[in-house]
């Protein structure tokens, strides 16, 4: 049986928030779609890294990754995507966490980890632009 692997969430700094929050304010309803991009942005590049670190065989685990929004039931939070596999592909969880008989090849994990910065840095450059601070 496998092990339950452990969320955690990664959480990013946006700089002069109080100055991004008074413009989001202003944008209104396109503040919302702001953020979405840009939480999609971050998402995908751990989805690129994730696909160059999975282990392949076969190719079906890597060809299996995609991005999914999750169904928000935070009203703090305005978007939230996280990296999953399509139906079908049971090896998933065995493959990133390991099993009493196999060794655990983990590619999520490291994608996540090591790539913290870079998309705190594209989630702010995307909510930058939208609110015309940067090109």
């Amino acid at each position: 049986m496998a092990k339950r692997a452990k969320v955690r969430k990664m959480k990013t700094h946006i700089e002069r928030l109080d100055e991004a929050k008074k413009l989001m304010q202003e944008l209104g309803d396109a503040a919302a779609d702001v953020l979405d991009q840009a939480a999609k942005s971050g998402a995908e590049i751990v989805l690129a890294e994730a696909k160059k670190k999975a282990p392949v065989d076969t190719g079906t685990l890597r060809d299996s990754l995609l991005i999914k929004k999750s169904r928000l039931k935070n009203a703090h939070i305005k978007s939230q995507y996280y990296v999953t596999k399509k139906s079908g592909v049971n090896y998933f969880a065995p493959v990133e966490l390991g099993t009493s008989k196999m060794k655990a090849q983990p590619f999520l994990r490291p994608a996540v980890d090591e790539n913290t910065k870079i998309v705190a840095k594209t989630i702010n450059a995307e909510i930058l632009k939208a609110i015309g601070r940067i090109k």
